[in-house]
């Protein structure tokens, strides 16, 4: 009988899950059995809906949920409130109910309607049991967040502290869940406040360092931060370089060139460009201009999506000039905080290479300095720079032996790093052939 898509198996908590899948379909085959053993335990039209509802095929169930929905949803509830000890039967009933109330708004509402006291305790009661089907707690995590979401309050804030709170701990959600609950959270903007305090950006930050080429995972992570950029709070956090959101999506944007990723990534982008200058240079330090010439050069089909892209695109050439400034070198110099942003080309070596004869040659004195350092990447910039720096001044050469940072790179040349190793050769062969390519 369950051969047949049914309403579960619609049910994100089944994403690369086949086997619980096969599980649930397998078990789901005695319901009926186990349903008559239960006696008195729950009523006899919850019995008939179920046979009714359970027998049907994917769109029959549809139909029904279109003529009879209260009908439905009472039977669903009456099982939670009274049957929870039935594993098996919980699998394919929480995941049934996911199901629904996420494929339809409508539906939604007629669940919230047909709801009793009872439902939501019970609830979060059954996320702390053992023994279930993975998915069945993350179904009920999710319908739980859909309903206290809803209705708001004191509530729906401690339900946030909780449920982040206990991810990786007490809560058994596995890590592709984790935002496809949680965006539920973000719809509303004390809850998305709320989420912000509690450690929500940390656990976004996790989730796309590790899941970057993951599509389902990098989708609602993406979805997470664009509902998020419609609240103030959250842009100081997508300003800060050190916390990298915009990297992030920038990289995944980079690994998973799909348009359901481009949309909610460049939405995104497109807020914080309105209200956020820090966040602006971010994009610029990062890449993303190079990332919206090869989009706009491809076969883009959405013509919302293709506006947005311009729109992000024509705000960082604005901006491109004032990012590349001398003013903006010194400043991440100074903070010793060297990153591949455009600074750090040649067109700003040909542009600036004077300016850094400025006393007795300062900078070049903090670059070389810098080529001791522990930092990686200010290493290899550090070894880029000092290249260009010999490539474009006339006694660059003279000036890096001087500072004894030719002996230096050439001992980076030697570093276990890659990226260290190849722009301090490529610096040593800038020094070797002075004026190169000038």
């Amino acid at each position: 009988m369950f051969r047949q898509r049914r309403y579960f198996c619609q049910s994100i908590t089944f994403y690369q899950r086949e086997q619980y899948l096969s599980k649930v379909m397998k078990d789901c085959e005695d319901c009926f059995k186990q349903l008559d053993q239960h006696g008195k335990s729950i009523k006899r039209e919850t019995k008939d809906m179920f046979i009714k509802f359970t027998q049907g095929k994917l769109q029959e169930q549809k139909k029904l949920l279109e003529t009879d929905s209260v009908g439905v949803f009472s039977m669903v509830l009456d099982i939670i409130e009274n049957l929870i000890h039935d594993k098996p039967l919980m699998s394919y009933i929480l995941t049934t109910i996911e199901a629904i109330i996420s494929d339809n708004q409508r539906l939604f509402k007629q669940f919230m309607r047909a709801l009793t006291p009872q439902v939501l305790p019970k609830l979060k009661q059954f996320l702390f049991l053992d023994g279930y089907d993975p998915m069945a707690y993350e179904a009920a995590a999710k319908i739980a967040t859909m309903i206290i979401a809803e209705e708001g309050g004191n509530d729906a804030k401690e339900w946030v502290i909780l449920f982040l709170g206990g991810i990786g701990n007490k809560l058994k959600i596995a890590d592709f869940m984790i935002m496809p609950i949680c965006v539920h959270f973000l719809k509303h903007e004390a809850l998305a406040i709320q989420f912000i305090k509690s450690g929500g950006i940390r656990i976004i930050s996790n989730l796309l360092s590790k899941y970057s080429t993951d599509l389902q995972i990098a989708y609602y992570t993406i979805l997470a931060l664009w509902l998020l950029s419609f609240t103030t709070e959250s842009i100081p956090l997508f300003s800060d370089p050190t916390v990298g959101l915009i990297r992030l999506i920038i990289e995944s944007v980079q690994k998973i060139s799909r348009e359901k990723i481009l949309r909610v990534s460049f939405a995104c982008f497109r807020n914080l460009v309105d209200v956020s200058p820090q966040s602006i240079e971010l994009m610029v330090d990062n890449g993303l201009i190079k990332v919206v010439d090869l989009l706009l050069k491809g076969n883009l089909k959405d013509q919302d999506l293709i506006d947005d892209i311009k729109y992000v695109g024509e705000i960082l050439e604005k901006n491109m000039k004032i990012l590349t400034s001398f003013e903006k070198y010194v400043k991440e110099l100074n903070a010793q905080n060297l990153t591949w942003s455009p600074v750090h080309t040649e067109k700003f070596w040909k542009e600036n290479v004077k300016k850094f004869e400025e006393n007795d040659f300062l900078l070049i004195r903090k670059l070389a300095e810098i080529l001791k350092s522990n930092n990686n990447q200010n290493v290899a910039v550090a070894c880029y720079d000092l290249g260009e720096f010999c490539r474009f001044h006339p006694f660059g050469k003279v000036v890096l032996e001087q500072l004894n940072a030719k002996q230096e790179i050439m001992r980076q040349a030697r570093n276990d790093d890659q990226q260290i190793r190849e722009h301090a050769l490529l610096s040593l062969q800038k020094i070797m052939l002075h004026n190169w390519q000038v």
